[in-house]
């Protein structure tokens, strides 16, 4: 494995952290007083997170902006973060290795960066990233490679030999997409693993499994 680079996902591929995710627009909702009904939660189905607060601004006729309410929901999403999440298995031996290669490592990732700062600080792993970037600082959800490229950009890193680290499908396919060598990490919740094992060029269920 050629390695100059590593971006890295966040929730499911560096931490254990996806199940926070389950129905959390609903528990933040009730956590700033919402009370949604049966058409209500109809209204909000499918939507991207985007959309979700969008909506509930307007049907709830709330004072805050959108970035007011994202930032709230962001400081929710750390709490969680610190009190009910830790780091996949193997991976800080991992980063330790990729330390020791003098390979250079930044994150891309669908959460609020001021969520990750405070749980990676918790177990001692901001030494490793010297770049960290959201789709919601970059403007694009990862059905586009855009955060993948800033941090490229940034990492300085040739794209030849950087590699994505992913556990979800739809990410991985978007980045394999555009070039990038793809490492697929598995995670309970994505459920299309034999499709994420077929797309990317390495598979592995631990880190440990990653021969540098």
């Amino acid at each position: 494995m050629e390695i100059t680079g590593a971006i890295f996902d966040f929730d499911g591929t560096l931490f254990d952290s996806m199940h926070v995710w389950k129905g959390i627009r609903y528990k933040f909702f009730e956590i700033i007083g919402l009370r949604l009904t049966k058409e209500d939660e109809e209204a909000f189905k499918g939507l991207f997170l985007r959309e979700t607060l969008e909506l509930a601004i307007e049907r709830f006729n709330l004072s805050e902006s959108y970035e007011e309410l994202l930032s709230k929901l962001f400081e929710y999403i750390k709490a969680r973060y610190l009190a009910e999440t830790e780091p996949k298995n193997d991976i800080i031996d991992f980063l330790e290795r990729l330390k020791a290669k003098g390979v250079k490592m930044g994150i891309a990732t669908a959460t609020g960066e001021i969520a990750l700062q405070a749980v990676l600080e918790k177990y001692d792993m901001t030494e490793y990233f010297s770049v960290i970037y959201s789709t919601y600082t970059v403007g694009a959800s990862k059905t586009e490679p855009k955060v993948y490229d800033v941090v490229l950009k940034e990492l300085g890193t040739d794209k030849n030999t950087t590699w994505v680290f992913e556990d979800a499908l739809y990410a991985a396919r978007t980045a394999k997409a555009n070039g990038y060598n793809v490492v697929g990490i598995y995670d309970k919740s994505e459920p299309k693993t034999d499709e994420l094992k077929s797309l990317t060029d390495i598979y592995i269920r631990n880190y440990s499994e990653i021969d540098l």
